[in-house]
C-alpha cells in the first residue's frame, strides 16, 4: 500500500478520537467558547481573582488570538486545529497560563495592570 494513501486514514483515526472540531465563532468567557453553534465549557480554567483592567486584557487578548481559529474538541479541553493535527498544550492550559501570568503582576506590583 502507497504510504500517501495512509495519510486520509491517520486524520481520520485522529479526528475520531476528539468529540468535535469547529471554528472558534467567539469567546463567551475565559473558560467559555463558542465553537460552530456550541458553547464549550473549558475545564481547568479559572479567571477568578482578576480585577476589572486584567480580565478586560485577558479578554480582549483571547478574542483577538482565537475567533476563527479551527479547533478539535475533546470532553472539556480544546485544541488548536494545525491541518490535521493538533498541538500538545491545550487552549485550557494557555488561557490558565495568562491568567496565571496576570494574577502575578498584583503580587509583584507590576503597575501595567493593577
Amino acid at each position: 500500500m502507497n504510504a500517501l494513501a495512509l495519510i486520509p486514514v491517520i486524520l481520520l483515526l485522529q479526528a475520531s478520537y476528539f468529540d468535535m472540531q469547529g471554528t472558534i465563532m467567539n469567546v463567551i468567557s475565559p473558560s467559555s467558547l463558542m465553537i460552530g453553534n456550541n458553547t464549550v465549557t473549558l475545564a481547568d480554567v479559572d479567571a477568578s481573582g482578576l480585577n476589572q483592567r486584567q480580565y478586560a486584557y485577558l479578554m480582549d487578548d483571547l478574542k483577538s488570538s482565537l475567533q476563527g481559529k479551527d479547533v478539535f474538541v475533546k470532553g472539556g479541553y480544546v485544541y488548536f486545529d494545525l491541518t490535521g493535527s493538533y498541538n500538545s498544550h491545550s487552549i485550557n492550559e494557555m488561557t490558565q497560563k495568562e491568567i496565571s501570568d496576570l494574577k502575578d503582576i498584583i503580587e509583584y506590583n507590576i503597575p501595567m495592570l493593577l
